[in-house]
């Protein structure tokens, strides 16, 4: 395998997660900024009248966006390397099994392979 398809697509979506996050968190900022602005020039207008409805829904909206934010902030997904995946498939006896696709000898080294990672991690599991 040559291209960790699946590692890519992880990845990707792991970005659009965090640009969806990111723009809907900006949204309702900028709707909870304009609230404020809003407010703040009809609370200095009228000294405190029932516009505090205003700042009230202000401060809701950039707490939602705020908050939407802050789950950004997680790691990026841990994406094992190639040695730790061949191990993992090693340990889990799903190496190469011949099936007749590729030449006898290249059958052969690969079947020879994949018996040597298993034996390999067997006695590296078995160290520790």
């Amino acid at each position: 395998m040559l291209v960790p398809y699946q590692h890519i697509r992880l990845k990707v979506q792991w970005q659009i997660r965090q640009i969806v996050l990111a723009v809907i968190g900006g949204a309702f900022l900028a709707a909870g900024g304009g609230f404020f602005v809003a407010s703040g020039w009809m609370v200095l207008a009228r000294e405190f009248s029932p516009l505090i409805a205003n700042l009230a829904c202000g401060a809701v909206l950039c707490g939602f966006g705020l908050i939407l934010l802050a789950f950004r902030g997680r790691d990026e997904p841990r994406i094992p390397t190639v040695d730790q995946r061949l191990r993992a498939r090693a340990a889990r006896g799903e190496n190469y099994q011949p099936k007749g696709e590729f030449p006898a000898l290249m059958e052969a080294f690969l079947f020879g392979v994949s018996v040597y990672s298993q034996v390999k991690n067997r006695k590296k599991s078995d160290d520790c």
